[in-house]
Formats: structure tokens, C-alpha cells, sequence
């Protein structure tokens, strides 16, 4: 692999799991009703597994010496 695209997947992690904190500010109730959030947090979830995956995939060093990182 000729480019280091490590730091934006790191990015693009962190960046979905802080859209889906945003989550927390709804009851259990609004979050159902909300499909705006709801369709936010899926996608926050596709993207943090895409970018995990590529992570694991590409950079197995880097996932073997930070192993604390989901």
C-alpha cells in the first residue's frame, strides 16, 4: 500500500462514535420516533465498521500493537 490512509480511518472512527454519543441525549422513546437520529446512528455504525475493518484488514501491525482499540 503506496499511501498511509491509517489516520483517516482513525478519524472517521472517532468522528462516528462522537455522532453516536449524540444519541444519548434521547430517552429510549424520542430515539424511536426520531428517524433522523436513527438513520445518523446507522450510519455512524456502518462507517465506524467500514473504517475498522480497514484498519484490521490494512494495518495489522497497527492493530496488533494497540490492541485497547476496538
Amino acid at each position: 500500500m503506496s499511501e498511509n490512509r491509517l489516520p483517516d480511518y482513525l478519524d472517521h472512527m472517532q468522528q462516528a462514535a462522537i455522532c453516536m454519543q449524540l444519541r444519548r441525549r434521547f430517552d429510549q422513546d424520542d430515539f424511536l420516533v426520531d428517524k433522523r437520529t436513527q438513520q445518523a446512528v446507522i450510519m455512524s455504525l456502518i462507517i465506524l465498521g467500514e473504517a475498522a475493518t480497514k484498519v484490521m484488514d490494512s494495518y495489522a501491525e497497527f492493530t496488533q500493537a494497540h490492541p485497547e482499540v476496538p
